[in-house]
């Protein structure tokens, strides 16, 4: 196939926007039908300015010959591409922020990527490009923007097929996304309930303190029963994960670092169940005039707190793009955190 060359689209002012893509309308005077990548070997450079630790290129080259091997059934018309690093035809970019996308429709630090959406007759830009937000994204899910977002190149928009990859609703685009959204929403339940139970250890501590120690039972067993319950909805989310095990589009997902996270807050979780019921005894035995056994008991409690605090906390936010949700979200807090490190 001969190598197809584009001159670079005049100026005059901001091109029209649909959300991950932009619109471009100029026509070829000698061609109006004719899409600019048909027939023709379109030469692509691969630019990496993430910090992700994914093989971008490798990437890149998977969706482009998904595209090579389905051009005609869903294009209408044959592609070729090839890498280049001179005079490239089309400049895959890998970032971990979509800065460079700001004049699509609907703007927002949560674009996964965008390109221009080429149609028959349209002269792009020289070069063509397509900007991909990689991150700590799952690599299957960066692949998949990928896809989609040379889907866009070759002309199609977010209500054509395949659905699984140029659908701009997440539902469609992602495999088990509802088992992904119950994981992350009984993450949530947990993080709600554990920050009760914070609150409520910590009105068991001050009560302690002042040695208002009938106060402190009663308060530290309200915090035992909400962590205990965040340590379950914990474990239920850790058993969810395993239906990702062996899926066809498991690389969609990063499984080993949900698992992790979970892993991490579920034995934060064991620890703080531990350390509240130690209290819990500790108080009742103080109220009780019981002071070497309830002494006892706090030596283990601080024990248990220290082990607690050395365990690094995922946020929401990491579990979330560990899910292949999406690339973050403002949620910064961690779903267990005790600031003491004794009593």
């Amino acid at each position: 196939m001969r190598r197809r060359r584009y001159l670079a689209a005049v100026a005059g002012g901001a091109l029209p926007a649909v959300a991950g893509c932009a619109s471009i309308e100029q026509p070829f005077s000698d061609d109006e039908q004719r899409h600019p990548l048909a027939g023709g070997t379109t030469a692509v450079r691969i630019e990496n300015l993430s910090d992700t630790d994914h093989d971008v290129e490798t990437n890149a080259w998977e969706a482009l010959t998904f595209w090579e091997a389905n051009d005609e059934e869903y294009a209408g018309f044959e592609v070729a591409f090839e890498l280049a690093e001179e005079d490239p035809d089309i400049v895959i970019e890998y970032a971990d922020d979509p800065s460079g996308c700001e004049a699509i429709e609907e703007y927002s630090e949560r674009v996964m990527g965008c390109a221009p959406l080429l149609g028959p007759g349209t002269r792009p830009p020289d070069p063509i490009p397509i900007k991909v937000v990689a991150g700590a994204r799952p690599y299957g899910e960066v692949r998949i923007t990928t896809q989609h977002e040379i889907g866009h190149v070759l002309g199609l928009g977010h209500g054509d097929e395949p659905r699984e990859i140029m659908s701009n609703q997440p539902e469609d685009r992602i495999p088990l996304y509802e088992v992904r959204i119950e994981i992350l929403e009984t993450v949530l339940d947990a993080q709600e309930q554990s920050s009760e139970a914070t609150r409520l250890f910590s009105q068991g501590t001050d009560a302690w303190q002042n040695e208002s120690f009938e106060a402190a039972t009663e308060q530290f067993q309200d915090a035992y029963s909400a962590f205990s319950t965040a340590e379950t909805l914990i474990g239920r989310s850790r058993d969810r994960v395993d239906v990702f095990e062996g899926h066809t589009r498991v690389e969609t997902i990063d499984l080993v670092g949900v698992r992790g996270h979970l892993d991490s807050i579920e034995e934060r979780m064991g620890l703080a169940v531990s350390f509240t019921a130690e209290m819990l005894l500790a108080a009742r035995a103080a109220a009780d005039d019981e002071t070497e056994t309830a002494n006892d008991h706090l030596r283990t409690a601080n024990e248990d707190i220290r082990a607690f605090n050395r365990i690094d906390p995922p946020t929401i936010r990491d579990v979330a793009v560990a899910l292949g949700l999406i690339r973050g979200i403002s949620r910064d807090d961690t779903v267990i955190d005790i600031d003491d490190e004794g009593i």
